[in-house]
């Protein structure tokens, strides 16, 4: 049992120093993300609604001062905390004047009072089912406060009297408590900035707030106010009460619902998901990119299922097809040719420029350039688009009667170095073959060799080292 308790002891230390060591995670939602001070005031008109109340115009006699039994002024502040979107702590303050009638009496008075209250984002407390920025917000508070109050009677005549009616009347000048209930609107004009609008009860716990005493257990008073808060924070930061959590939570589950099938679903096959295939419409067979982006191995545009010539240079300009635009035909691209007219069957250097012929009795055409031959993968077979290659080496030679050309074979390091040595020097023959054959060059003037895996010409692009390079010798 000792050893139970042990082991359980340990367990427990141990779980406590994991839980320790492990730092909070602050969320979206944490009220450091958000403004949660605000200070603000307000004016407005102040009600009696005891046992002499405002605007009760049946006791209003035409003796009676034509100020008093109506509205009086009022003004209130506030320093408000919140600790959520949806709850919060606010100290009000303020100051009122009252006054108010009843049959053959008035009275006139004021209060100034204090009070800590509950906050309650009412706006927050409701589901919408959808995620919008938000700027409206309707607060509830109650709270406990005190309050120093005085309150004078008066008969119709003006004069202050001890009794009216049967019911005993005191000058009022009293500390007493009060219970204060606030339904408070607020409309965001900026980060910083609310329009406010509020109704407050006030109620003290005292019968006579209106110097009227008949027994009630207390009097209270109504106000009606409008004003601005402010709320401090950094400009970045948005405003806690406009803010709602759940809004947000509920809206990321429908993105999470409806990401669902685009994350398990592949329309076109690709082996990409629709949540993240950029093209969701690639034909079968066709191979992508991890984004499902058909490949473009030469980055020309054209993906490689419709490139011609998926081997042209970075940078090159191509035709619709993918095939590198050369106007003269010298093997050298527009985009790099600075010499765009050279005659057909000009030697070359590899930016397009003119050196000597070799067509009179040799030794010319050192520094040529003649473009190489590039091949797909294990593949000893010349295609379509390097016989384009192959016209402008053939037109070179037929130019130049006495130059002679080295084919070299590469291949990329895939595979067993002496199977791609083969490999290279059949690619170096097959090429030969093509100039022979379909172009009608000497075979006398064409030497083929080998280099195999030896001279990778691009690291990682091994579509570039899978080739047959040409020189003149």
């Amino acid at each position: 049992m000792k050893r139970i308790n042990l082991l359980f002891g340990l367990a427990l230390f141990s779980f406590s120093a994991i839980a320790q060591d492990q730092e909070p995670v602050i969320t979206e939602a944490h009220q450091s993300n958000f403004r949660t001070w605000s200070l603000g005031l307000n004016v407005g008109a102040t009600a009696s609604l005891g046992d002499a109340a405002s605007y009760f115009f049946g006791d209003k006699t035409d003796a009676m001062p034509s100020g008093v039994g109506g509205f009086e002024i009022g003004v209130r502040g506030h320093l408000t905390k919140w600790f959520s979107p949806m709850i919060g702590v606010s100290g009000t303050g303020g100051f009122h004047q009252t006054s108010g009638t009843a049959r053959n009496y008035y009275y006139e008075g004021n209060f100034l009072d204090g009070d800590i209250s509950l906050a309650f984002n009412l706006t927050n407390m409701f589901l919408y089912g959808r995620e919008y920025q938000r700027k409206h917000a309707m607060i509830f508070t109650v709270g406990l406060g005190a309050t120093y109050l005085t309150a004078t009677g008066f008969n119709e005549a003006g004069t202050q009297v001890s009794s009216v009616g049967g019911d005993k009347l005191d000058a009022v000048a009293a500390f007493t408590t009060v219970l204060p209930l606030k339904l408070w609107y607020k409309r965001q004009l900026n980060d910083t900035w609310d329009l406010d609008i509020l109704y407050r009860n006030t109620f003290a716990l005292i019968d006579g707030a209106d110097a009227l005493g008949r027994g009630v257990n207390s009097d209270f008073f109504g106000y009606l106010g409008v004003g601005a808060t402010y709320n401090f924070g950094d400009k970045e930061k948005k405003n806690i009460i406009y803010y709602s959590p759940y809004e947000g939570l509920f809206a990321d589950l429908k993105e999470i619902k409806d990401n669902y099938g685009k994350l398990t679903n592949d329309d076109d096959g690709d082996g990409v998901s629709n949540l993240f295939d950029v093209d969701n419409a690639t034909p079968e067979g066709v191979n992508v990119a991890a984004n499902g982006a058909p490949m473009d191995s030469d980055g020309d545009g054209i993906p490689d299922y419709m490139d011609s010539d998926p081997f042209t240079a970075k940078g090159a300009k191509v035709d619709s097809e993918g095939r590198m635009i050369d106007s003269d035909g010298d093997g050298v691209g527009d985009y790099m040719d600075a010499e765009a007219n050279t005659p057909k069957g000009t030697l070359v250097n590899f930016k397009g420029i003119s050196v000597a012929s070799a067509g009179n009795g040799g030794g010319g055409g050192v520094g040529a350039y003649l473009p190489s031959v590039f091949f797909n993968f294990n593949s000893a077979s010349v295609t379509d688009a390097n016989y384009l290659r192959l016209a402008a080496v053939a037109s070179a030679l037929k130019a130049n009667p006495n130059v002679k050309v080295v084919l070299t074979g590469h291949s990329d390091a895939i595979g067993a170095e002496e199977y791609n040595r083969t490999l290279a020097q059949r690619r170096a023959d097959g090429v030969a073959k093509a100039l022979t054959q379909v172009f009608g060059v000497d075979a006398s003037r064409i030497e083929t060799k080998s280099s195999g895996e030896t001279e990778p010409l691009a690291s990682g692009r091994n579509n570039i080292n899978r080739r047959v390079d040409v020189s003149v010798k």
